[in-house]
């Protein structure tokens, strides 16, 4: 049994959940949106498979021999079989501190193979972004054609950086990257990109305001125009585990600005995470198959 005092806290999350996803549009998701259910519905489910049913990760290196990270592929994936579309995750200045566990699970039963960064709290840098790239490229099973990006946080604002001058990515989805750390530190406007890009964040994140995320999108040019979605209530890493979702606490915030209030939400966590896995599984589709719901374009 759940002490009231416990679930109390979560029937009040999940409630609020389902308020924001009842209301009008601008009530929940700020921007240029449509309502994210009726977006998730029109994008092909992906089949959530869970890390323990996933075979061992493997290292890759780089050219030179330096691991740069850990490898997933899906279920009966075989070095003969045709190659695989691939998503690069860059995680947030603390690591590998599981916060990509229900995107990993998203990403890799759509059928994409998913290459985390290995790397120290802190040491994830715009060197490492790019041999990662590049190992992942060269990969045999995967299509080079056909790469992704999903970062978090600091790791975000560091592959968006390190990719300025050429940006290989088929289709990014960045999380709360620091809209203000990026705005102040990129410049007037970034080489245009050939995918897609989402970029989400909380407006409860001071680090991530609405104003500066929405210049921030315009900023970053793509083939078609980026998909922003502003989540109310949401402060910054509404994703990240915890024992307790209603105690919050303070993070580094991306670009060494201080520190951010996050209040984990599990329940948005589990919506943003099949949103992004969406988003990026639209990229391993053959050319010419339509994707499942049109681009929103900013306002």
């Amino acid at each position: 049994m759940v002490p009231a005092r416990q679930g109390r806290p979560r029937r009040a999350a999940r409630g609020r959940l389902r308020r924001c996803l009842a209301r009008p549009v601008r009530a929940c998701l700020r921007g240029p949106a449509i309502l994210l259910v009726v977006l998730l519905a029109a994008m092909p489910a992906p089949a959530r498979i869970l890390l323990e049913h996933l075979g061992l990760a493997s290292m890759i290196e780089d050219g030179s021999g330096r691991a740069v990270g850990l490898l997933t592929t899906p279920p009966g994936a075989t070095d003969g079989a045709a190659p695989h579309a691939a998503v690069l995750i860059v995680h947030d200045s603390l690591g590998q501190d599981g916060r990509s566990a229900r995107y990993v699970e998203q990403l890799v039963g759509a059928g994409l193979a998913v290459l985390e960064i290995a790397a120290e709290p802190g040491e994830a840098d715009a060197g490492l972004v790019v041999r990662a790239y590049a190992a992942l490229a060269r990969h045999p099973t995967i299509d080079p054609a056909r790469i992704g990006l999903l970062a978090f946080g600091e790791g975000a604002r560091v592959a968006l950086a390190a990719t300025l001058d050429e940006d290989p990515f088929a289709a990014r989805v960045v999380l709360y990257p620091g809209c203000a750390a990026l705005l102040r530190d990129l410049p007037g406007r970034a080489a245009p990109s050939h995918g897609r890009l989402l970029l989400m964040h909380g407006l409860e994140d001071a680090a991530n305001t609405e104003a500066d995320c929405t210049a921030l999108a315009a900023r970053l040019p793509g083939a078609v125009p980026s998909r922003l979605r502003s989540l109310r209530d949401a402060t910054y890493a509404w994703d990240f585990p915890s024992a307790d979702p209603q105690a919050p606490w303070l993070h580094p915030a991306p670009g060494g600005e201080g520190r951010v209030r996050v209040q984990p939400w599990p329940a948005l966590a589990e919506v943003t995470a099949a949103e992004a896995a969406a988003f990026l599984a639209a990229m391993a589709r053959p050319r010419g198959m339509p994707a499942g719901a049109p681009a929103v374009g900013m306002r």
